[in-house]
């Protein structure tokens, strides 16, 4: 990554020099781009990576740490894994008090099967859940429960999901043995 720029690496570079313009220039931008590819990667691998010196790249992480716009976390590749995961689009019924749609959406933030929540403002739906579980029958059950239990619910669609090519997905090598 960066020995020199794939086009798709300038677009997004500049994509996000753009949107972020005035937040993060494009050293901290490829700083992001490097963790991103690996939480893992050290200042120094990076200061090496972009020329520039190790004080400088900690200096900039530390800098989109403390702002919170940056956090370095751990995720579990369902695919990778072989797990089942599905979207979940909720419709709230009208009428419904805010009180119950925060209770719901704590509940579901609290639920260890849920590991996203999306509240949306305006369209089709109001709240996207994004559950997994260890094969398709389990996930049916525990999503259809967790929906059955709320009578805040108007109607509800169930996408289960193949892939997810850009977000959370990688391909893995893997190494058996000396074998390369």
């Amino acid at each position: 990554m960066f020995e020199y720029l794939s086009e798709r690496e300038s677009v997004e570079i500049e994509l996000l020099k753009r949107i972020f313009r005035g937040i993060l220039d494009e050293t901290d931008i490829k700083i992001y781009m490097f963790l991103r590819e690996n939480g893992k990667i050290s200042d120094s691998e990076i200061a090496r990576r972009l020329g520039i010196s190790v004080t400088t790249v900690r200096r900039r992480r530390k800098r989109l740490e403390e702002k919170g716009l940056l956090q370095i976390v751990g995720l579990l590749l369902l695919k990778a894994a072989d797990i089942q995961y599905a979207d979940v689009l909720v419709k709230f019924r009208q009428g419904v008090r805010v009180e119950e749609i925060n209770e719901f959406i704590n509940t579901a933030v609290n639920n260890p099967r849920i590991y996203e929540v999306t509240v949306y403002i305006g369209g089709e739906y109001d709240v996207l859940l994004r559950f997994f579980e260890s094969n398709l029958e389990r996930l049916k059950y525990h999503i259809e429960k967790f929906v059955r239990s709320s009578d805040i619910i108007e109607h509800y669609t169930i996408n289960t999901a193949i892939g997810s090519p850009k977000a959370w997905y990688k391909v893995f090598k893997i190494k058996i043995g000396n074998n390369p």
